[in-house]
């Protein structure tokens, strides 16, 4: 069923909505739909509100609320992905995945082994990235669309990891004795553990940043004897968390 987040948060005695601006034109121009269609719409309070279509304008699209209930599928845990910068479609392949197997946050970082550079501190391709990750959380049914952050530098992202989270990993090719499932054996995941991810650039995560990442208190882990591609390392991480928290 089409799923739309809105910024809003429908009062539970609400029954009629009205969708306008690019939800509105997302479902009439883009998907097409006409009156007596169903979709979701999930509010600000991570409910999902299943309404039928009334009508149908270019504008604005109206709708009846037939029933509701909050979303059950967040993880148990809030993660936050530092990527290294990569060329082109392997960031938008990390963040579709990452976005439906739980992460919270995206932050583009940029490491010293990055091809791709941060240009004054912005870059144009973050709102096509935000777009991934709307679409992917629309797909799994998600409660929220993760936010992907301006990029970061490696070190102002460590400082941000430090500041906001209860555990900081950093999987790294070099690294032999972290075992990541000995360390998420002890994670609570009853308490919403906040947990950051660092991933390294097609090149990897460089000695000198490894032992700064330790510094800042990141844990050092190896991801099994295989070296990943960077698209597929923070998917993997993430897929761990899923599995120790909601499938052990």
């Amino acid at each position: 069923m089409t799923r739309l987040f809105i910024e809003s948060r429908i009062d539970e005695m609400t029954s009629n909505w009205e969708i306008t601006g690019e939800s509105a034109r997302y479902l009439t121009d883009v998907l097409r739909m006409r009156a007596g269609e169903e979709l979701i719409l999930c509010d600000s309070a991570r409910i999902d509100h299943v309404c039928e279509i009334v009508s149908v304008g270019k504008a604005l699209v109206a709708v009846s609320i037939r029933d509701r209930h909050p979303n059950g599928n967040e993880p148990k845990f809030v993660a936050t992905v530092y990527q290294g910068l990569a060329k082109g479609e392997r960031m938008d392949l990390s963040i579709q995945k990452s976005v439906e197997l739980g992460v919270t946050r995206y932050v583009p970082t940029a490491c010293c082994r990055s091809i791709v550079k941060i240009k004054d501190g912005k870059d144009s391709k973050r709102e096509r990235w935000q777009s991934i990750a709307l679409e992917a959380a629309r797909q799994c049914g998600r409660g929220i669309v993760p936010a992907v952050e301006a990029p970061m530098g490696f070190e102002e992202a460590l400082k941000d990891a430090k500041e906001k989270h209860d555990l900081v990993l950093l999987p790294w090719e070099e690294e032999k004795e972290g075992k990541l499932g000995e360390i998420l054996a002890e994670v609570d995941f009853e308490t919403y553990p906040k947990i950051a991810i660092f991933i390294g650039p097609e090149g990897g995560i460089s000695e000198e940043e490894a032992k700064m990442a330790e510094e800042y208190g990141a844990k050092l882990v190896t991801l099994g004897k295989r070296i990943l591609r960077t698209e597929t390392a923070a998917p993997a991480v993430l897929a761990m968390l899923v599995y120790r928290s909601e499938l052990n």
